[in-house]
């Protein structure tokens, strides 16, 4: 295997036509670009999903418990200072969410739909260690964009109409002075939530309760194996999580990497198709090499094997390329934030902002694939050139 390797390396160091450098030249860009598109296309993917995940767990809760019926404050923040001791849970907070119109000052006939959170306490994305008295109205966090739409800044007030009573056509409203914005990066949240203190907002609605408790877990990725511990520290509560709540999204994600994988796995064995022309270049340059060889006691597939390692050499060395091209584009684009989406795009792709992330499982996938291509793209070559007659090629000039 040794001498096998040595002169695969001296093939492919001493090009000396220029057909077999051109050939080589092409098998090396095409396998390096594939691979690195592969390498870019997983990252991309993983990125968005990570991004998603992230977003997802700083606006919603990482688990929720809703009650089958409006819970007393009181009864609620027993329940959640006994779920909070549950092994895996980080803590729990008592809230409440209302579906509402917000009253738009640059738009009255044309009023937005919210979403309104009232949280026992402030949650962390919001920015507030703790909410603030109450003035003149509720005080209140809108998202960002939310913020910008209706021209709200700090200190304002604002209108929520809220659904009708039960016996009731009269729509009662919530008056919230902002007192700031958050940014979750997720566009869903950034431009219809407000997040609100719950015991101000449980005592200007008269009827209301406690709707569910939320809880922050140690491990969120695998929020699926405290559902049980939660349920019995809860029963009768409905318990979800934000996975769950989130299936399609992720499925469907799923499937557009793996689906984009196969095809940009198709592009590689395209390229791969490089490599055995660059082989079958060298085969017929090399012919009287290879005679020789044979004349000296070199098997056919001793010369096969040979040909395989130059194949594989070439092949190898764009796929080391084209990793580490891949990652080197992967980090560049994350860093000046290449794939940026404006408001409109934002609320297509649900965030504003996807970074790249190389993982070493998609890059061991990656260069697996791409090597099993580049290995049967020189099979054929090789098998070919070994059933050469010595005396034949020794009479090549």
């Amino acid at each position: 295997m040794q001498l096998e390797l040595e002169l695969a390396l001296r093939f492919l160091r001493r090009r000396k036509g220029v057909l077999l450098r051109g050939t080589s030249l092409a098998a090396l860009t095409g396998v390096a670009i594939a691979t690195a598109a592969l390498v870019i296309t997983l990252a991309l993917m993983d990125g968005y999903q990570r991004a998603i995940a992230t977003a997802l767990q700083r606006g919603s809760a990482q688990m929720v418990a809703f009650s089958p019926r409006p819970l007393a404050p009181a009864k609620a923040d027993r329940l959640a200072v006994g779920v909070a001791a549950t092994p895996g849970v980080r803590s729990a907070m008592t809230v409440t969410y209302l579906a509402g119109l917000l009253q738009d000052p640059k738009q009255p006939a044309s009023p937005l739909s919210v979403v309104v959170k009232a949280a026992a306490r402030p949650p962390g994305f919001v920015g507030l260690k703790a909410w603030p008295a109450a003035q003149k109205a509720i005080p209140a966090v809108l998202g960002y964009r939310l913020a910008e739409k209706i021209g709200a800044h700090e200190g304002d007030t604002v209108e929520v109409l809220l659904p009708p009573r039960q016996g009731s056509w009269l729509l009662p409203s919530l008056s919230l002075q902002v007192v700031g914005t958050f940014h979750v990066a997720f566009a869903e949240f950034d431009e219809q939530w407000i997040v609100a203190p719950l015991a101000q907002v449980l005592a200007s609605q008269p009827g209301l309760g406690v709707a569910a408790i939320e809880l922050e877990v140690d491990d969120p990725m695998h929020v699926a194996r405290l559902h049980h511990a939660v349920e019995k520290a809860l029963p009768g509560f409905m318990v979800t999580d934000w996975l769950e709540m989130n299936p399609a999204l992720f499925a469907a994600l799923r499937w557009q990497t793996l689906s984009l994988f196969v095809v940009l796995s198709l592009v590689a064995a395209v390229a791969s198709f490089q490599v055995s022309s660059a082989l079958v270049v060298v085969s017929v340059e090399k012919r009287r090499t290879s005679g020789m060889l044979q004349a000296l006691g070199a098997t056919p597939s001793r010369i096969r094997r040979l040909l395989m390692e130059v194949g594989c050499l070439l092949g190898l060395a764009g796929v080391g390329a084209g990793i580490a091209l891949g990652w080197l584009v992967s980090l560049v684009m994350t860093h000046y934030r290449i794939i940026s989406f404006p408001p409109g795009l934002a609320r297509v792709y649900l965030v504003e902002f996807i970074p790249l992330k190389v993982t070493i499982p998609h890059l061991v996938a990656v260069a697996v694939v791409c090597t099993v291509v580049v290995v049967l793209a020189s099979l054929w070559p090789a098998r070919r050139a070994a059933r050469l007659d010595p005396v034949t090629a020794l009479r090549s000039v």
